[in-house]
């Protein structure tokens, strides 16, 4: 093998990658056929599917490197044109066939897939559809923000007691229109007509029934986090409930449950929990309140949507609202605050931060902490719930947001300044105090500058949070 067949056998193999990227170029840029590739990645590796992840044009260039590396080796190419001319016909049908095998094993690899009940996404309509701007009346819209409110004050859903004392809530998930913010109206789904869905809530030493309803155009289900069931309430396989069916789930609360959990649908989770179906469950100890010495009790349940057609959360909201519809919390000088955060995000994690106050972790994941933590900022993973206390010794408008920018801000919102997860935090002193600014303007203006940075930047990106912790 000569100098030369190598540099030969080289240049065209690089030439050949090179074309492979620039023709991606554009997807690459944007992030969209790496972030599809990758996400696919993740649920197929649950199912083994991987033969549907090998895209036909990387086949074909790896089987064309491998004959171009080849190259070089044969000798008679050195030496003869018409050869060199019959190995590139061979080349070029060997590639040929290795497409059409592969096209072959994809369309086969699908076809098998189509008939089998859905993975974790809906990979042709990967979020909610836009409903008409006027498929909801100032009143509905306004019924909806109160529920969010509703749900900031842990009103919860009240349950019917069974002539055997049961405590039976029913839930039934259905499709709605959703308000987000202005001009914009969703296709969600729902419980009891609402996103989040309502606050169930039990104490110890009850036995609770949780009719689930299915008024969806396909199957779905129930799931619980934090709490220790019976292995046929929520254990594997999954009770896949269909269409006009319904289901039971019925197991008695114990004391190691007391604390904050979420519900969710289990079934096609990314899809169904991002369109709606998700909510919290609240469980009381059997004498008194879990925290007797909190003045004022609070819940946010932080919820995710993808618009528009992407591929990525890329609306969030607090009880199912993003800003500025989302609920503010009022609060009076010197009260002590309790917050619960359950995050029903899909894929998301959030870090949610209180202007002008250190706050405590006081429990996590339903569970007390030996030693509060004093925080600035908290980090909240999907499905994980934390409960923060603090005392509201300083009067005016304070900020409670997500500190990942991109998450406060609402995809073609040209109306409001700021969006998804913020809401404020207004604590009335008991006179007007000229020397406490308000936090609102000036932190909206900050805030707002870094968040036009921001969407140019990685959804995840620590660097912006950190520098932004002393807010």
């Amino acid at each position: 093998m000569t100098n030369d067949q190598l540099w030969i056998g080289t240049g065209c193999m690089i030439a050949c990658i090179l074309g492979f990227y620039l023709y991606n170029l554009h997807s690459l840029l944007w992030g969209q056929h790496l972030t599809r590739w990758l996400r696919q990645l993740q649920r197929s590796a649950r199912s083994n599917r991987f033969l549907t992840l090998i895209p036909v044009k990387t086949i074909a260039l790896l089987v064309l490197c491998l004959l171009l590396i080849s190259l070089p080796s044969q000798p008679m190419l050195a030496q003869s044109g018409s050869s060199l001319a019959n190995f590139s016909t061979s080349s070029i049908a060997t590639v040929a066939l290795t497409l059409h095998a592969a096209r072959s094993e994809q369309a086969s690899t699908r076809d098998i897939i189509l008939n089998e009940p859905p993975l974790a996404t809906n990979a042709i309509t990967p979020g909610v559809l836009d409903a008409d701007t006027n498929a909801l009346s100032k009143a509905a819209i306004q019924a909806q923000n109160q529920a969010a409110r509703n749900m900031m004050n842990e009103q919860a859903l009240q349950p019917k007691v069974l002539a055997n004392g049961t405590k039976q809530f029913t839930l039934t998930a259905a499709p709605l229109v959703w308000n987000l913010y202005e001009q914009k109206n969703v296709q969600g789904w729902g419980y009891n007509g609402q996103i989040s869905g309502p606050l169930l809530r039990a104490k110890v030493g009850d036995t609770i029934s949780i009719v689930l309803k299915n008024e969806l155009p396909e199957p779905t289900s129930l799931g619980f986090s934090g709490i220790s069931i019976p292995a046929d309430m929520g254990g594997i396989p999954q009770h896949s409930v269909a269409p006009h069916a319904s289901f039971q789930y019925t197991f008695t609360i114990t004391s190691d449950m007391v604390g904050t959990h979420s519900y969710f649908s289990t079934t096609d989770m990314d899809k169904q929990i991002n369109h709606g179906l998700h909510g919290v469950l609240l469980i009381d100890p059997a004498q008194g309140k879990e925290y007797p010495d909190a003045d004022v009790n609070a819940l946010f349940d932080i919820g995710s949507f993808v618009v528009d057609q992407k591929v990525e959360e890329n609306v969030f909201t607090l009880n199912g609202k993003p800003y500025p519809n989302s609920p503010e919390l009022s609060i009076q000088q010197g009260q002590h605050v309790l917050v619960r955060i359950v995050n029903s995000s899909a894929e998301s994690f959030h870090a949610m931060h209180l202007h002008g106050y250190t706050f405590k972790l006081v429990a996590q994941d339903g569970h007390h902490l030996n030693k509060p933590v004093a925080m600035n900022v908290i980090s909240v993973a999907p499905e994980e719930t934390v409960d923060i206390e603090f005392t509201a010794n300083a009067p005016g408008t304070w900020m409670f947001h997500c500190h990942i920018l991109d998450h406060t801000m609402n995809p073609d919102d040209d109306a409001d300044e700021m969006g998804g997860l913020m809401t404020n935090f207004v604590v009335h002193g008991t006179e007007t105090d000229s020397s406490k600014p308000d936090d609102t303007m000036s932190s909206m203006s900050s805030m707002s500058s870094m968040s036009s940075m921001s969407s140019m930047s990685s959804m995840s990106s620590m660097s912006s949070m950190s520098s932004m912790s002393s807010m």
